[in-house]
């Protein structure tokens, strides 16, 4: 009886390995079962993989690390307030810290204590404010107080600042220097953090910024008050400027009026008394006829019409509303532009002449040399008026208001205070003599920058 046997059956393979320039065999046995005809398997040792090759479960096991540090670390970011001095990137690409970081909004019961009132977003250009340099001075001068020893990178990190902003932020308000600490000296005692002191440094180094500006704040509000309040022309306000900011340079005119035009100085274009405008002149009158026997502009004396002698004046009158009475007697001297003002009752030629005999007597013509005048009613009869001023009475022509155009051009200073539609007739003497000397302040370029009242006051003392 023949007994069925199951046996194996050793097969050796060899497998060539280069150690030490010889040849060694690599012997590994595999069982085969005899009933299966199975190709035996050849399996090479890890010393043999190719350098820096890391197997798939040793990647696998890194990456799992890998994720677990990770959710550890967003675990402890969580748990820290801010960021807790921990620095991130942003979407931007810029590194912020805790302290420039504003957290997700979150629910009302969700870290309440985790929230700082003075957080602002950091963007490009956002610095530390005031609230926050009296935050940072309260926490300071509170462990500088109580003696407790702290570095500034300690104190910066558990505010979530970066080192450098705050040991910059602390030597602008540094009441005074630091010492060595002396239980440790390898420590420094720190003076207190004024936050008044860092704040004026700033104030005064963002200042300094840039290109200075020619027209200064305080310009600004000077000239506006002079050309809206007091009603005075862009060069009267520049004048008054120069007097009351002795020793410091005024921008021109030119630059006045480019600041009008942008708007930018509290002055808007329009606002001024008379601003330039180019408005297209018109064909001069024809020469109209004058009353036969009255003298012409063509028999005025060579110094009237050179304006080379004080003394010879321009004369017209300003009415007022149609529902008004009375008006107002002007008279301005060629030479030095001064104006002479009285009031009217009524616009007659008695009315003229008791007015001119006012002015008379209050010593505001002086020496009368020549009058020019136009051909009014209230102007008919040169005789009555020669022979209360002593000189003679030239008239213009008819519908030619433009050969006195001294007068006419100072009646527009009358209107800026007293516009078209006036009643004088409820206006006093006082008041009118009052206008007579804010007229006669007016600084005028043909004058030099001078007032009326100075230009003659300098003629006076030279001769």
């Amino acid at each position: 009886m023949h007994s069925f046997l199951l046996c194996t059956k050793t097969i050796v393979t060899t497998i060539p390995c280069r150690v030490t320039d010889s040849i060694e065999y690599h012997i590994r046995s595999s069982t085969i079962k005899q009933s299966g005809n199975r190709i035996p398997k050849v399996v090479q040792s890890s010393e043999s993989n190719r350098k820096g090759k890391v197997s798939r479960w040793r990647a696998e096991a890194k990456r799992k690390k890998d994720r677990k540090r990770k959710r550890l670390e967003k675990r402890r970011r969580k748990e820290r307030p801010l960021g807790g001095g921990a620095r991130e990137k942003n979407t931007k690409g810029v590194s912020v810290c805790g302290m420039m970081k504003v957290p997700k909004p979150k629910h009302r019961s969700q870290r309440k204590d985790a929230v700082r009132d003075y957080t602002t977003q950091h963007v490009p250009g956002a610095h530390l404010n005031f609230i926050h340099r009296q935050t940072l001075a309260s926490d300071w001068n509170a462990i500088i107080r109580a003696g407790c020893r702290i570095t500034l990178r300690q104190f910066a990190a558990k505010h979530g600042l970066k080192y450098e902003t705050w040991r910059r932020e602390y030597h602008r308000g540094a009441v005074g220097i630091a010492v060595p600490d002396p239980k440790d000296r390898r420590r420094r005692r720190y003076a207190e953090y004024d936050p008044f002191r860092a704040q004026d440094e700033v104030n005064e180094n963002n200042a300094n910024k840039g290109t200075k500006m020619i027209v200064t704040n305080q310009m600004a509000f000077l000239f506006k008050r002079h050309v809206i309040d007091e009603k005075l022309s862009p060069y009267d306000a520049l004048c008054h400027m120069k007097e009351e900011m002795p020793g410091q340079h005024i921008p021109c005119l030119s630059t006045w009026y480019k600041h009008i035009n942008a708007g930018d100085v509290g002055v808007r274009y329009g606002e001024t008394p008379y601003h330039p405008s180019k408005k297209p002149k018109g064909p001069k009158p024809h020469p109209a006829m004058t009353v036969p026997g009255r003298l012409t502009l063509d028999d005025r004396p060579a110094g009237a019409n050179r304006r080379s002698r004080f003394g010879h004046y321009e004369m017209d009158t300003v009415v007022s509303s149609t529902n008004g009475t009375g008006g107002l007697l002007v008279l301005v001297d060629r030479k030095s532009r001064r104006y002479v003002i009285e009031k009217l009752e009524h616009v007659t030629q008695d009315d003229v002449v008791a007015a001119l005999r006012r002015m008379i007597a209050r010593k505001a013509l002086g020496k009368v040399r020549s009058v020019t005048t136009d051909n009014g009613c209230e102007f008919l009869d040169p005789e009555k008026i020669k022979a209360v001023i002593g000189c003679n009475v030239y008239y213009t022509r008819a519908y030619a208001s433009w050969e006195k155009g001294s007068v006419e051009n100072c009646n527009r200073f009358v209107r800026r205070w007293y516009p078209k539609g006036t009643d004088f007739g409820k206006c006093t003497r006082a008041d009118m003599h009052r206008l007579e000397r804010v007229i006669n302040s007016i600084h005028r370029r043909l004058l030099g920058g001078k007032t009326a009242y100075e230009f003659d006051t300098a003629f006076a003392k030279a001769a």
